[in-house]
């Protein structure tokens, strides 16, 4: 943690999940029956149907995703510039208990596609995707041109050029917009699973390329090559398990996947006691990620299913829920932008680490909120953070008439 780094990191990188979030510190056409599509919520996040109640538990956890690579990324900033002491458990945050909160999103994603949507046809499979490019393309966009431009502004890499752009766009992406990429590639090899016999071939498929790529990305021998892959390939194969998962797990309605709290609590001490015992022993690395990984995406998804069970839902996720998104694609910028108002003003956050990290706390979070909230009252301009709210309704073609 003590080591300085890039106030926003040059690309994404194939292993998107590992230290992207956390390293952002400075970082179709309408018709009649489309009218009786349902609108997106306020807690809508990938512009699926919401299910009501039934959803409360997966729009918690996913903004608690959000925070959680929110803190990462704070605690990474802050420890950058001086403002918080290196110590043990804040790199334990970032190596262990961040980077599994990228795969809760492609889960959730996989869940929310297989209990609202049916792409079984070309029909459907095309008009779906059409849906995607716009609900993941246009933050994907505004976003790769947001974090360039911060970049440029802050002394960040790569800076904002039309080079870099298209780069970015069609090649490596910038953090944290990866992941609208890898999601758009996922819907086009993806469609949705119609039986169990689908389901279980596709997480085969899914698990080998998982397996494949860490072992490519593990082996002396191989590491080298694995790194210089397409990100689209790596990407993918990294994280299509999770979407899988969560398609497999909203076909058989699997939730909770453990039932009964004493399991659950169960699971959550071997995660914390594995993800202890690898970090102090040095074993940081793709495989370990990817059984961490799999174990607190289980833990997590069973947590917040259980505890919210029924769709009990309490103040605090009420509001949290409505600016998941914004917090998760603000924060990285605004607080690049922060330390490089603070060293412009003259300010030293070693000198005054109380005041400095308080300050990185409140932009961190506070600021993500207010813009998202101003972005909501300035015509269409939130539509960069949650296009669900804006374009017309999903056509009804691709909607499951009854969800899983």
């Amino acid at each position: 943690m003590g080591k300085q780094r890039p106030l926003v990191p040059a690309r994404e990188k194939p292993s998107c999940y590992r230290r992207a979030m956390s390293d952002s510190v400075n970082i179709s056409s309408s018709s009649t029956a489309e009218a009786t599509a349902p609108a997106a919520t306020t807690h809508e996040m990938h512009g699926h149907g919401s299910g009501g109640t039934s959803d409360v538990w997966l729009h918690n956890l996913e903004a608690t995703a959000s925070l959680t690579i929110a803190s990462g990324t704070l605690i990474a900033a802050c420890g950058a510039h001086g403002a918080l002491p290196s110590s043990a458990v804040s790199e334990w945050i970032v190596d262990c208990l961040v980077p599994f909160q990228l795969p809760i999103f492609y889960f959730c994603l996989g869940f929310l596609y297989q209990r609202y949507r049916t792409t079984r046809t070309k029909r459907t499979w095309a008009a779906n995707l059409r849906r995607e490019l716009a609900l993941m393309g246009i933050p994907f966009v505004a976003f790769t041109i947001l974090v360039l431009l911060t970049n440029s502004l802050t002394g960040g890499a790569p800076p904002f050029t039309i080079g870099t752009l298209v780069e970015s766009l069609f090649v490596t992406p910038v953090v944290p917009v990866g992941y609208f990429y890898t999601c758009l590639i996922i819907y086009a090899v993806t469609p949705t699973v119609k039986s169990r016999r689908n389901a279980r071939g596709l997480i085969v498929a899914a698990a080998l390329a998982k397996v494949t790529i860490v072992v490519l990305l593990s082996l002396p021998a191989t590491a080298s090559f694995a790194e210089h892959l397409p990100y689209a390939l790596t990407s993918v194969a990294e994280n299509w398990l999770w979407a899988a998962g969560g398609m497999a797990v909203a076909l058989y309605r699997g939730l909770p996947i453990l039932r009964g709290r004493e399991k659950v609590w169960a699971l959550g001490a071997l995660w914390i006691a594995a993800s202890i015992v690898t970090f102090r022993a040095g074993w940081i690395g793709e495989a370990s990620h990817a059984v961490l990984d799999g174990l607190g995406v289980l833990w997590c998804t069973s947590l917040f299913a259980t505890v919210f069970r029924g769709g009990r839902q309490n103040r605090f996720f009420g509001f949290v829920t409505r600016y998941t998104m914004a917090i998760w694609l603000f924060h990285g910028m605004f607080l690049a932008l922060y330390f490089h108002l603070l060293a412009i003003a003259g300010f030293t956050a070693s000198a005054t680490p109380g005041l400095a990290g308080l300050g990185a706390l409140v932009v961190c979070y506070g600021a993500p909120v207010l813009v998202m909230g101003a972005l909501s009252h300035l015509g269409k301009t939130g539509v960069i953070v949650y296009p669900a709210r804006y374009l017309p309704p999903t056509p009804t073609a691709i909607i499951r008439k009854t969800p899983r």
